[in-house]
């Protein structure tokens, strides 16, 4: 498990780095004074978790976030950031916000979610090739039509298996997604936009939000955003 921190305070670099230290003596931590130094990186040295900074010097950490974002097994980027104004900008692209200044406690529970988000996390389907086994973390959206469940992944893939619609539901209840729709559930980490009546993933698909679904898919969103 590789650890990323980004952030032009070398104050704050040694601090987070102390923090990892901490938690985890055995983590393995690199610091980067820039996000162009980290994105320079990259993929010599794959982070698995990016704790960044969000005002720094372009390319900012909402720029290396999208970068680092659009890889194939992108980390998971938390940032640190001075104010949560920056958080409704940053739908899809963070797991979690960290305000400086930095708590311990507050440092070691996002950084524990960010372990277990990171430790894979499967689902069985059933294809005319066989059984496929999904991880969770690559699934955008899936929709149903008749008979058949189309899984929308990562990297442009699509994956239709014969299934219902509340079979696949089932199995991703424990995991970071919302049914917006009769047909639709999303990946909540994949939303970079929740507009009025529709949602806007980060690779620019947008999906309508049933009326009946409204009220659930927000607070569904709220109690994510906010670790619950």
């Amino acid at each position: 498990m590789l650890i990323a921190i980004c952030d032009d305070s070398p104050d704050d670099l040694a601090l987070l780095r102390g923090y990892c230290r901490q938690y985890d003596p055995g983590l393995a931590v690199r610091t980067y004074s820039s996000a162009k130094e980290l994105l320079a990186s990259y993929p010599t040295e794959k982070p698995d978790i990016v704790f960044m900074d969000i005002e720094m010097e372009p390319p900012n950490g909402f720029e290396a976030a999208q970068r680092l974002r659009a890889e194939r097994d992108a980390p998971v980027i938390v940032f640190t950031t001075q104010t949560l104004n920056y958080a409704v900008r940053g739908y899809g692209l963070a797991l979690r916000y960290l305000p400086k200044p930095i708590d311990y406690c507050d440092f070691a529970e996002v950084l524990e979610l960010a372990l277990r988000e990171r430790t894979p996390q499967k689902i069985s389907v059933s294809a005319e090739s066989g059984t496929e086994i999904l991880n969770v973390a690559d699934i955008l959206w899936f929709e149903v039509f008749g008979h058949n469940v189309c899984f929308h992944m990562a990297g442009n893939r699509e994956l239709q298996v014969r299934s219902t619609f509340s079979s696949v539901l089932e199995q991703v209840r424990p995991y970071a997604f919302a049914q917006i729709h009769k047909s639709y559930c999303v990946n909540l980490s994949f939303v970079e936009r929740a507009e009025q009546s529709n949602v806007v993933l980060t690779d620019g698909t947008t999906l309508p939000v049933g009326r009946s679904f409204v009220k659930s898919f927000r607070e569904r969103l709220g109690n994510y955003l906010r670790g619950r």
